[in-house]
């Protein structure tokens, strides 16, 4: 099974079989946890987090339309499962795992400023957003590219794009982010 394509396995997937999509699974897991993380901040939520993910992806399986990239459908099912999460959590809630960081005498960073890691967190989490809310074939590409390290000839491949076509995409959703990330800091 892992010769074939996602999409062949997706196929497979929306007809019962369960190996096709765990295979998935298996395939992008660190993936889809990675993209948790970085939303949330948090490794076991982020953990729960992209099993919620892969229970939703294959509850929707009937909606993905195989003619179309796996990769790009699941990533967006995954990433707005993360931000569904996260418009429900409370901005000022301290997880409880943390909670040592934020009363000891140097705040839990080694004796910087409580200000200045709130500022690198709260900056942290404004990019974050940023680049969630960009349309879908440019966060697609910013996300490979910025957050997994992926070449543009490594994201053409991933996507089935043209690497032209990558090129453009990275370089308009930069510069969108740019004017996101502007706005923001105003």
């Amino acid at each position: 099974m892992n010769n074939l394509l996602d999409e062949d396995l997706a196929r497979l997937a929306q007809q019962g079989n369960q190996d096709a999509f765990a295979e998935l699974v298996k395939r992008y897991e660190k993936q889809i946890f990675s993209m948790a993380y970085r939303l949330i901040g948090d490794y076991d939520e982020a953990a729960d987090l992209a099993q919620e993910a892969f229970l939703r992806i294959y509850s929707q399986l009937n909606r993905y339309d195989p003619d179309k990239k796996f990769f790009s459908w699941m990533y967006r099912v995954a990433q707005n499962t993360c931000l569904n999460a996260l418009a429900k959590k409370p901005a000022n809630v301290i997880p409880v795992e943390r909670a040592e960081e934020y009363f000891s005498d140097d705040g839990g960073t080694g004796g910087s400023e409580p200000e200045q890691d709130y500022l690198n967190r709260e900056l942290r989490h404004n990019i974050d957003r940023a680049i969630a809310d960009l349309p879908d074939n440019y966060r697609d590409v910013i996300y490979l590219r910025y957050i997994e390290d992926m070449s543009y000839q490594q994201i053409a491949e991933k996507l089935g794009l043209p690497l032209s076509t990558v090129e453009t995409r990275l370089f308009r959703g930069k510069k969108q982010l740019q004017q996101r990330l502007t706005e923001l800091l105003r």
